[in-house]
């Protein structure tokens, strides 16, 4: 009986193993992947892998709030570079304020991130008709992500209400800490 029992956790260990490495831990540790990452998605949110170039994942929230997130790779420039583009579109007015603008770094053993959350009046680009107004939004927010591994860059950004963003924040830097190498 005892062999009987051994054998079955002998088995058991063999199939575990083969499946892991078949399948690799994702699903295990409710994962998911986009091209060569993966990552791990809060329950208020709705991913799709987009069809636009550059762009790995957009995402909503279940509760349709004025929130989107756009998950990037491949695209120009440094770290610094785009933290700076996404500063300069909101406008400079009389609500803008430098100490509004909040950028942490944050260096771990193979990525090394950075975050930024500001507020103030959101300038939706005219995606190069400069004959066309920007389209302003009023008490707006974003949180941008940038995360880098030593071959790779990637970029997240969400922009929304102030309170949509606001209140995910702390999920906004859970998902973009999740963000790893497959």
């Amino acid at each position: 009986m005892n062999r009987i029992i051994t054998y079955s956790i002998i088995i058991g260990l063999c199939f575990f193993i083969s499946y892991i490495s078949v399948n690799g831990t994702n699903a295990i540790a409710q994962r998911n992947s986009v091209g060569n990452i993966s990552y791990k998605l809060p329950d208020t949110w709705n991913a799709v892998e987009s069809e636009k170039q550059f762009r790995l994942l957009e995402i909503t929230l279940n509760t349709n709030e004025d929130f989107s997130l756009v998950l990037f790779s491949n695209i120009q420039g440094t770290a610094d570079q785009n933290i700076e583009r996404w500063i300069n579109q909101f406008k400079k007015d009389d609500f803008f304020n430098q100490e509004n603008i909040i950028v942490t770094r944050d260096s771990l053993d193979n990525k090394y991130i950075t975050l930024l959350e500001m507020y103030g009046t959101y300038e939706i680009s005219n995606m190069g008709n400069l004959s066309q107004e920007k389209t302003l939004k009023s008490n707006y927010g974003l949180l941008g992500g940038v995360i880098e591994f030593p071959n790779s860059l990637y970029f997240v950004k969400a922009v929304g209400l102030n309170s949509a963003i606001s209140s995910n924040k702390d999920n906004f830097e859970r998902f973009v800490y999740s963000i790893r190498l497959n």
